[in-house]
């Protein structure tokens, strides 16, 4: 059985069970002389039997070996398989060529392609060659596919790598182009590889295409670009046949160098103003929409899944899903957007596809019918074709649908009258998933600089006790005074207080001496009450007051002296404790170390990227990071987040996000930010902490403290207000229940204050050694060289534990799995610190 079959009945489909579709293009459509490029058959949902004579103009010349690809495409939840055949041609001459129908026998049934527009320009003229001694040095050229285009309009941009079969290449760097007006979509490892002559010199030239985009108009330039090189000169001695370049690895002489390109000018176009419709969202190029639905046969209620499909060349990342052109009785659910090539991540797609050949994007999306209808209406798209130089509006055909009325269930125990009098329910229908396409851009007016100087954690700090503990001393001294208030209350009743009252009485100044032996004669009667015998210090007082009141004789004159003597015998030691109230709170605050420079620097980064210049932003926000000392801040890192992510920088895009999440980890935003990198890039963390700590990074360390300590003391005020309120009355006891709430209250804060306060990391166990990827296409070798095996891609994001530096090596651990870490060696310069500042900073 072929293996296409086997696959089919895996899949549990069968080719046959829809017409097969064949289609032919040319990746790239435009070439310059002699320049290599793809002719590539497409044949979906059927067998090609016999591999076709391809018929091309005489000014085409084609290589007679072909390569063969296979793919499964889903539309409309049904898997197809797609085999592509992919030839090399080149143009000798420049010109317009229409590429001929191509013959095919598809399942025993004949079948032709689609004619083919090929576009062959003149080749540019050849960089300069070094004369001397130099003739052993790269060259390196840029050229841009059209040198006036429009805003926003897609073209192949290819740089090209002279080597001279003298020299060895051991390795080539990553492109580096100046990005400031154009979006440049990331070049491939993959080159095209040829050879050519110049002036008498032989080369291998290795070209690498991708795709640009202006972001702004005028007169404009790209490049220069420049590439790092590592290689190895030959003499002709050391020349050997057999060998790759005629040489052996290790003989010739080692170079390392970055070669630099030319200058390109283009003028960018601004997109016409006059004429543009309403629904135009920023799409150009020149594209196709189809539409498909499923089931067409339903209800009024019953979703109906639809699927469009967008095919041409231009800037798909503009594009937005069609909108029907009668929306009217038609309740739609968000799209779903998804490449019908290749993989579904859109940014991944130049990986599979050469730039400048077609694309398929796909929206899937449900709508429900809420009234009778005999067709889909029409989806339209509208676009700006720089070909034709003027807003173009597409739409798809209607599609054919028999929407029946919907019917109500029978009601149970219920009339058939009243059963088909109510209306039917549709059916649930599922919320579609966010489909990530973007990142989320909300920068404050004013940012909340980190302190230059690191925290101090409130429980080291003297402040913070003292701040505890006056309030503890006072609120001790407050709850002594009302217990001594009660005591003295308590004393104030019944026999006691008669006598508190009695000796006061004593005390008062100016009494004769029959008020005072009367009131101390009744003093001691009512101490002496109920008792059978009084002492004789008693017995002598009142013996005085007898003679003093019930006696004709003279009474004696009370000396100052005799006086003290009976206050003495029945004083009693009265104690008044008078507490002053003083209440002290105190309460340290970390201010801002933010500078003047750096909040208008600040401002020019912020209003840089709102108005779509994210090179001048990403400058602007790099600067306030190296003022000394750095003002740091959440919304300074995310601002370089979204400057590097719009240009298409998605390794040191996710580094600052990353570092934004460390300072702000309970921002929204950020957090979508870092998921849409997730899903598109798939770069590996480092082990998560456990629910309770990443909870407990909500909030700062000092907060929890702070939170603890509130908690308390609502616990300790609690306890306090049930001492003041006493115990008598039911007042009281209302008051004695809320002071329990209170407690408990307290209680509730405290614990999971404290817990989390407990639990959370520390600063240095979050980002000690801690390494961040930010090139695309890293490896993880085996060794410390390039030449060893590499183990692992690392996508770019990824997050690595640093365990030794050894020169222009790391060696590092990948946290592929949580039981079984990955180690080995990347190169240094293409990951960087997760936290280069001092780590007693963060949060």
């Amino acid at each position: 059985m072929p293996f296409r079959h086997l696959i089919a009945v895996l899949l549990g489909f069968s080719l046959s069970a829809a017409a097969a579709t064949v289609r032919a293009y040319v990746q790239p459509a435009t070439a310059q002389t002699n320049q290599g490029v793809n002719y590539v058959i497409t044949v979906e949902g059927g067998e090609l039997q016999a591999i076709p004579q391809l018929r091309l103009p005489s000014q085409i010349r084609a290589s007679p070996a072909f390569q063969q690809s296979q793919n499964v495409v889903v539309q409309n939840g049904v898997p197809r398989v797609s085999m592509s055949f992919s030839w090399q041609i080149a143009g000798t001459e420049p010109g317009e060529y229409t590429l001929p129908p191509q013959d095919l026998l598809i399942d025993g049934q004949a079948m032709k392609t689609n004619e083919v527009k090929f576009v062959v320009t003149e080749a540019p003229a050849s960089p300069a060659v070094p004369q001397g001694d130099e003739l052993s040095t790269p060259l390196f050229q840029i050229e841009v596919g059209k040198t006036e285009l429009y805003q926003g309009e897609v073209v192949s941009l290819s740089a090209s790598l002279y080597i001279p079969r003298r020299v060895a290449l051991r390795r080539v760097g990553l492109i580096d182009l100046t990005k400031s007006d154009f979006a440049v979509a990331r070049f491939p490892q993959n080159a095209d590889q040829s050879e050519t002559v110049i002036n008498g010199v032989g080369y291998v030239v290795y070209t690498y295409r991708t795709t640009l985009s202006p972001l702004q108009v005028g007169d404009l330039k790209v490049g220069p670009a420049s590439v790092e090189l590592v290689y190895e000169v030959m003499d002709e001695r050391q020349r050997m046949p057999g060998f790759p370049f005629g040489a052996m690895m290790g003989m010739g002489e080692p170079r390392k160098q970055v070669v630099k390109s030319q200058e390109v000018k283009v003028k960018a176009l601004p997109l016409p103003t006059e004429g543009r419709p309403t629904s135009f969202t920023g799409a150009v190029g020149d594209f196709s929409i189809q539409a498909s639905a499923s089931p067409t046969e339903l209800a009024v209620g019953d979703p109906l899944a639809v699927e469009l499909v967008v095919e041409g060349i231009g800037n798909f990342d503009a594009i937005n899903a069609p909108a029907l052109t009668q929306p009217e009785g038609w309740r739609p659910y968000p799209p779903r957007r998804y490449n019908v090539d290749g993989p579904q991540d859109p940014n991944q797609l130049a990986a599979f596809l050469p730039p400048g050949s077609p694309r398929r994007i796909g929206f899937s999306q449900v709508f429900v019918p809420e009234k009778q209808h005999v067709q889909l209406p029409p989806f339209e798209l509208t676009f700006f074709s720089p070909s034709q130089k003027k807003y173009v509006s597409v739409s798809t055909a209607p599609v054919a649908l028999n929407v029946k009325p919907g019917t109500a269930p029978a009601a149970e125990g219920g009339s058939g009258a009243a059963a088909s009098a109510e209306a039917a329910k549709p059916p649930p229908v599922m919320q579609p998933r966010p489909n990530l396409q973007d990142i989320v851009i909300r920068v404050p007016e004013q940012p909340r600089w980190l302190s230059a100087v690191p925290p101090t954690s409130v429980l080291a700090s003297s402040r913070f006790w003292a701040a505890q503990g006056i309030p503890l001393l006072v609120l001790s001294f407050a709850t002594f005074a009302a217990w001594m208030r009660q005591r003295r209350e308590k004393l104030a009743s019944g026999l006691r207080g008669e006598l508190l009252k009695l000796w006061a009485g004593l005390e008062e100044g100016g009494l004769d001496d029959r008020t005072f032996l009367q009131r101390a004669a009744w003093f001691i009667q009512r101490a002496h009450e109920g008792k059978n015998e009084m002492d004789e210090a008693s017995r002598a007082v009142i013996a005085r007051y007898e003679a003093q009141n019930f006696t004709a004789d003279s009474a004696q004159v009370l000396t100052l002296s005799e006086r003290r003597s009976i206050l003495g015998s029945l004083r009693r030691l009265l104690q008044a404790t008078a507490v002053l109230l003083v209440l002290a709170f105190t309460s340290g605050s970390l201010q801002a170390a933010a500078t003047d420079e750096a909040a208008n620097l600040y401002q020019q980064a912020r209003e840089s990227l709102m108005q779509g210049k994210f090179t001048k932003a990403q400058y602007a926000a790099e600067r306030i990071l190296k003022l000394s000392p750095p003002p740091l801040s959440a919304e300074v890192f995310t601002i370089l987040g979204h400057a590097r992510f719009k240009q298409d920088d998605m390794g040191r895009a996710a580094l600052w996000y990353q570092r934004a999440a460390l300072l702000d980890p309970a921002n929204t935003e950020l957090q979508q930010n870092l998921r849409l990198l997730d899903e598109r890039l798939r770069f590996f963390t480092l082990e998560r902490h456990s629910p309770v700590a990443l909870w407990s990074l909500k909030l700062a360390g000092n907060q929890w403290a702070l939170l603890a300590a509130a908690g308390g003391w609502l616990i300790v005020l609690a306890l306090a207000w049930r001492v003041w309120v006493g115990r008598a009355s039911a007042l009281n006891a209302g008051r004695r229940l809320a002071a329990l709430l209170v407690a408990l209250c307290g209680v509730l804060i405290v614990i999971p204050s404290a817990t989390f306060a407990a639990m959370r990391p520390m600063p240095a166990e979050r980002v000690r050694d801690v390494m961040v990827v930010t090139q695309p296409e890293v490896s993880l070798y085996a060794a410390a060289t390039v030449t060893s095996a590499s183990n692992l891609d690392l996508p770019a994001g990824s997050q690595l534990r640093l365990i030794e530096r050894r020169g222009a090596w790391s060696y590092v651990e990948v946290p592929v799995a949580a039981d079984e870490p990955t180690r080995g060696w990347v190169e240094s310069s293409v990951i960087q610190p997760l936290w280069p500042w001092d780590e007693a900073l963060l949060p």
